[in-house]
């Protein structure tokens, strides 16, 4: 078997204390890099939850931007405002040249009218 005198005893001694300490290194280590893990996890929710609530403003300009150049100051739809608008202008006016010319005809009084009355 294997004797073990005080010098294998004090080496032996010497490797566990060794082995503890470095046990006790990597443990403190372990629970600092874990820590500074959870810290940037933490910070990294915050920054895409920021980024998150920027794209959403920046989806709604965006659709805001497309609706007002397509639908809205689109040339072909101003185009079409503009001569509905002028058919209406040209309508309202023929109406109102109407409107006059009867206006002057009635000239708003009437002549006397001679009641015939049957005897």
């Amino acid at each position: 078997m294997l004797e073990l005198g005080p010098r294998e005893l004090v080496t032996l001694a010497t490797v566990l204390t060794g082995l503890a300490a470095t046990w006790g290194v990597l443990k403190t280590t372990i629970r600092g890099i874990v820590s500074q893990l959870e810290e940037a996890k933490q910070e990294l929710s915050g920054l895409n939850t920021r980024l998150d609530k920027v794209e959403a403003k920046m989806a709604v300009a965006i659709s805001s931007i497309d609706t007002m150049s397509n639908d809205i100051l689109a040339p072909q739809i101003l185009k079409k405002q503009s001569e509905r608008d002028g058919a209406v202008e040209e309508r309202l006016k023929a109406l109102e040249r109407e409107i006059s010319s009867l206006h002057a005809m009635h000239n708003t009084t009437h002549p006397p009218v001679e009641s015939k009355s049957k005897e």
